[in-house]
């Protein structure tokens, strides 16, 4: 699987979070990648109604409630008609093994991503956010008991 879900992730967190003016530019450095990059995954997340640009300015806001943003619906945005696994085309249909080895797989890799998507599913943006904001809080507490201190925030 490529990167497109983590970084749609990753916007659709910073939007969240962030009273800065969001733009493609402002993403991709906090992302690490370039401009171009960015405004694709963003125009996948616009299509599925997800973000907007707001009215009149250069701004990127979440039309969802973060709330009511589960983590499947960014999936499914970034990824409308991907399947997770695939299996090899080639195989010898001749081979016992080549013959048999679709069927026998193309369940359990369904069954995988089922899984994936419920997983997913059972997760809001808001819930994300806060598991981030504990790993955050956790990250610091190890930083003052070894460091004497930091201030780390999202």
């Amino acid at each position: 699987m490529d990167t497109k879900f983590s970084m749609a992730l990753h916007i659709a967190v910073f939007i969240s979070e962030t009273e800065k003016v969001v733009t493609s530019e402002v993403l991709a450095a906090s992302i690490g990648t370039n401009a171009s990059h960015i405004r694709k995954i963003t125009n996948l997340l616009k299509e599925s109604d997800i973000i907007e640009n707001q009215q009149g300015k250069k701004r990127m806001v979440l039309k969802v409630n973060p709330e009511d943003l589960t983590l499947d619906r960014i999936y499914r945005a970034v990824y409308p008609e991907k399947h997770l696994l695939h299996i090899h085309e080639t195989a010898n249909r001749q081979c016992p093994i080549g013959a048999n080895i679709r069927e026998a797989l193309l369940p359990i890799f369904e069954e995988s991503e089922r899984s994936l998507t419920m997983n997913l599913g059972n997760k809001t943006l808001r819930s994300f956010i806060q598991d981030m904001y504990d790993v955050s809080s956790a990250t610091s507490k190890k930083g003052e008991d070894h460091e004497g201190g930091t201030d780390n925030k999202l």
